[in-house]
């Protein structure tokens, strides 16, 4: 991951890491850094983030960046898998914040191609209160093919497949997410993998700017 300060004044950044919520359960608990400074202009790359900057193996999450001051940083990140024939293969991550309702398109899910969805929700609940999220699956003609419901009583990341939906076969479609606050703020995604070579494409919904508090 690399973080780019596109100001002329020095900044300090923490990392938060946000665990995946398997069956209602997280991962591990959230963790952030200690301040990382960057310089005026300057740009910090990190390797292997989970590992490096939170001593953690074998889990997925999300990471979410802040700056402490507010200064505006660029973010890019990738996610990959090295060959064992050398080289590497993975997809890049980028986060699109959104509002009310997100789309995510070009999505398939058959022999060919595999999808998944995410949503990355980054807030605290008051106890005993769920933020809803409702997802359509639909055909390139828009005809539904498969809906279901991803629910967080905390923050952090879930992931399911197209096949938790109900889908069986997309040759072409798209995701709708639709939350329970629309006036709440957050994150999601999908990833189409290829069956064959396990080479992926990331897809950031993307929402109404107009719906953005």
């Amino acid at each position: 991951m690399s973080i780019l300060n596109v100001t002329d004044e020095s900044t300090q950044v923490v990392l938060q890491l946000f665990p995946e919520i398997i069956g209602g359960t997280p991962a591990f608990d959230p963790m952030t850094t200690d301040a990382i400074s960057l310089p005026p202009n300057g740009q910090l790359t990190l390797t292997n983030v989970v590992q490096s900057q939170f001593q953690l193996t074998n889990v997925k999450g999300a990471l979410w960046v802040v700056s402490l001051d507010g200064t505006p940083v660029v973010l890019s990140s990738r996610t990959f898998t090295a060959d064992t024939s050398g080289g590497s293969f993975g997809q890049d991550v980028t986060s699109v914040l959104v509002a009310d309702r997100a789309w995510a398109g070009g999505l398939s899910h058959d022999s060919f191609y595999r999808t998944n969805l995410g949503i990355f929700w980054p807030w605290d609940l008051p106890a005993g209160q769920t933020a809803r999220f409702d997802v359509t699956v639909h055909d390139q003609a828009g005809t539904e093919v498969g809906a279901g419901v991803i629910s967080f009583a905390e923050a952090g990341l879930q992931q399911l497949s197209f096949g938790s939906f109900g889908v069986q076969t997309l040759i072409d479609g798209y995701a709708v997410i639709t939350c329970s606050d629309p006036s709440a703020v957050w994150y999601a995604y999908a990833s189409r993998v290829d069956q064959i070579t396990g080479d992926a494409v990331y897809r950031p919904a993307r929402g109404f700017q107009s719906a953005l508090p």
